[in-house]
């Protein structure tokens, strides 16, 4: 018999370094309801085979715990917008092989980084991000969703706005297999603001009129220790930084906000405070 949640689901991205089982136990004991993780070191290059008996455990964990959906992020060093073609090449076999390593854990979700366009100019940096997503979904014939994240514009990454996405996303030829994840601090240092019914209002309208909100699987919930459309990617621990608890009490309330999972990507050291303080917001 399925379990029912209360909405929104509340999850957090979980350190991986001690392996697939220690990582699964750690998301029982912080009653996380959502997981995210890496599946190798995000900022350098290989990654660790997992043993059968670890990947067992771990999905078995997870499914014996309701916990979802599971989400995998792709390591930071990965820029499918690259000019320099090593690069290039190298952040398609890193997705090519995380989409191979999600299907093991039974992940949902790939989180992908849309990249930075150094050397380069914005339109080209869209047309190589979409050319291989396109490569790499044309071989791929699992179940895990690849999902293009909100960006804070910083120098010159792409994603800073709903347009830039969706001008990706319009390239992709296997449309089914592409969504969006909303990034609370991401999107409030790009010029988003989500801290009242207003603004949010805003925010949905303008998903509207580019990819669709109905794109949009997953949440990272971080507030931002900078003030909107500052440009800077920088997490506070929630109630802590510009979006506050104002903010994610509004996002809770909203109809469509509270439908998805927020999945937390705070500083470890309080993890446990944000998830409490996540699920005290469910009840107001």
């Amino acid at each position: 018999m399925d379990i029912i949640k209360i909405k929104p689901v509340i999850g957090a991205h979980l350190p991986i370094g001690k392996g697939l089982k220690n990582v699964a136990d750690e998301a029982v004991r912080k009653r996380v309801e959502a997981l995210q993780i890496f599946l190798r070191n995000p900022r350098r290059r290989g990654a660790r085979k997992f043993a059968d008996e670890e990947i067992l455990y771990f999905c078995d964990k997870i499914e014996e715990h309701n916990i979802s959906p599971v989400v995998v992020h792709i390591p930071y060093i990965c820029n499918p917008a690259s000019v320099k073609e090593d690069l290039y090449s190298f952040a398609q076999e890193i997705i090519e092989e995380d989409l191979k390593r999600c299907d093991l854990i039974k992940a949902d979700y790939l989180v992908l980084h849309p990249g930075a366009y150094t050397g380069s100019t914005l339109e080209n940096g869209i047309k190589r991000v979409a050319e291989l997503l396109n490569r790499v979904l044309e071989r791929y014939t699992g179940d895990t969703m690849v999902l293009l994240e909100t960006m804070a514009g910083q120098g010159t990454e792409i994603g800073k706005n709903f347009a830039e996405l969706n001008q990706i996303m319009e390239k992709i030829e296997r449309k089914d297999d592409i969504g969006i994840c909303y990034d609370t601090c991401h999107t409030y240092a790009a010029g988003y603001d989500c801290t009242d019914f207003g603004g949010i209002n805003n925010i949905l309208s303008e998903m509207k009129g580019t990819f669709g909100k109905e794109k949009v699987k997953v949440v990272h919930a971080n507030d931002s220790m900078k003030e909107l459309g500052s440009k800077r990617d920088r997490h506070a621990h929630i109630g802590e930084g510009f979006i506050g608890e104002k903010g994610f009490i509004a996002l809770f309330k909203n109809e469509f906000f509270r439908e998805l999972p927020f999945i937390l990507e705070t500083p470890y050291e309080k993890i446990g405070e944000d998830i409490a303080k996540l699920k005290s917001y469910r009840n107001i």
